[in-house]
């Protein structure tokens, strides 16, 4: 573990994305009428009485100056089915409201749909945080779905799932009806939970993050990808994206080309080297959790998780 005064900015990032948090995105109106957006984490409570809520924008962002003079702007916290939008929104440059539903409030702000939950709100102070503009607005309505938020952490997203405690030795009444044991989504979530935790700490012990292990896994064999190919494949923003490629790049484990939205990565022989072991533990564990299943079982398995991993 680092001392306190033994990081550099790249330790401070790593170490700030073990703090899982949830996905927003904070829309305003600019002094000329202009739509404005940016996907941001860094959304907290801070009073209950006024009901106060705060976030904070980079001073360098684009759309900075107009959040930071914003009499009104909006929260939305975004539902696990939108990390499409979250992406769109986390992009810098382009017209982020293009072919994106939304409409504007009594306060003209635009209001985004489908979200699980909406702050909007006054601004009540602006402070300076070092790099950041600290932005604290009261918070005037509300909105709520029951919808499943969206979860940031460790570099890419992910949902909120429950952990599961129950052993083997759990007495379970399978003649009931409606019982969650009974359910597919339950032991898929279990089987998950099971074989990823054990693999995520080899990776986490060979070095590297579960998120680099993703992106090196992708670019295995020394593959080319598009950005935003490989974006989806890993459940990463495309900000994180950026930054991992950056180090990556650093340590010659892949290269990275191209144009603002034909950017592509390309795996080198140093990155097929750093991940070809943890392929080979990925498959003993494969092994041994299907241990005693024929040949038909197990293609069944897989051809079952495809069906549900690539179904719109």
């Amino acid at each position: 573990m680092a001392k306190l005064n033994d990081f550099d900015a790249r330790g401070f990032r790593d170490a700030l994305s073990s703090f899982a948090t949830g996905v927003t995105i904070v829309t305003a109106t600019d002094h000329e009428g202009q739509s404005v957006g940016m996907t941001a984490s860094s959304f907290n409570s801070v009073s209950t009485e006024p009901p106060l809520v705060l976030w904070s924008v980079t001073k360098t962002a684009r759309s900075a100056p107009a959040f930071k003079k914003a009499e009104y702007f909006s929260i939305h916290v975004l539902a696990s089915d939108q990390t499409d939008l979250s992406n769109k929104f986390a992009k810098s440059g382009a017209d982020k409201f293009a072919h994106t539903v939304f409409s504007m409030n009594e306060n003209n702000v635009p209001i985004l749909e489908g979200c699980a939950a909406r702050f909007d709100c006054k601004t009540w102070s602006v402070y300076e945080g070092g790099d950041h503009w600290i932005i604290v607005g009261e918070v005037k309505s509300i909105d709520t779905e029951t919808k499943e938020g969206l979860v940031f952490g460790g570099g890419s997203y992910a949902i909120a799932a429950p952990l599961t405690t129950l052993s083997k030795s759990d007495a379970v009444d399978h003649d009931a009806e409606g019982l969650v044991e009974d359910m597919f989504f339950y032991h898929l979530s279990r089987a998950y939970h099971r074989m990823s935790n054990e693999f995520h700490d080899a990776v986490r012990d060979s070095g590297l993050t579960v998120a680099q292990w993703r992106i090196l896994a992708s670019l295995h064999g020394q593959s080319t990808l598009a950005l935003s190919t490989l974006a989806e494949q890993t459940f990463l923003d495309p900000k994180s994206l950026e930054d991992i490629l950056g180090f990556l790049q650093e340590d010659g484990l892949c290269v990275v080309s191209g144009e603002a939205d034909s950017r592509i990565a390309r795996g080198t022989k140093s990155g097929h080297e750093r991940v070809v072991h943890l392929f080979d533990l990925a498959r003993e564990q494969e092994s041994a959790a299907l241990e005693g299943s024929s040949s038909e079982q197990k293609n069944a398995t897989r051809d079952t998780l495809k069906r549900i991993s690539i179904a719109q």
